[in-house]
């Protein structure tokens, strides 16, 4: 009987455990941009040519010139604001939400911005601070 009882309590930690697990993630405030910048379902004829972090959960990529957009992951990658350089697992020259990963790290979140000021400004607030 004491055998059944303590097989009992495993399981149903176990099962609270995975309930856990499953539950969506909580995205940071701060990432609602939606008000500010033109959320866009993906980026078309992708090339890089720079890319910069902003902290450990967002970057902003130049595709070409003056093209500047905002990536935001689904969770945070401690690695990324120290990383040299990145890689991003796009389809057919393509990077969207939910579906491409830059160094493993499913996309959340594109928004692309007028032009490279309004990309610092957004550095400056998502980092707490002004824009330099």
């Amino acid at each position: 009987m004491k055998t059944i009882i303590q097989l009992s309590k495993i399981f149903i930690a176990l099962l609270m455990a995975s309930a856990c697990a499953g539950a969506p993630i909580k995205m940071p405030e701060k990432y609602n941009l939606d008000n500010q910048l033109e959320n866009i379902p993906k980026i078309s004829d992708f090339q890089l040519n720079s890319w910069e972090s902003i902290d450990n959960q967002s970057v902003i990529l130049e595709t070409s010139m003056n093209s500047y957009y905002l990536i935001i992951l689904n969770m945070p990658d401690y690695n990324l604001p120290f990383s040299d350089i990145i890689s991003i697992n796009n389809a057919n020259g393509m990077i969207r939400p939910g579906y491409d990963d830059i160094n493993g790290y499913v996309i959340y979140k594109i928004y692309k911005f007028k032009d490279y000021e309004q990309a610092k400004a957004i550095k400056a607030q998502l980092r707490g601070g002004s824009a330099k």
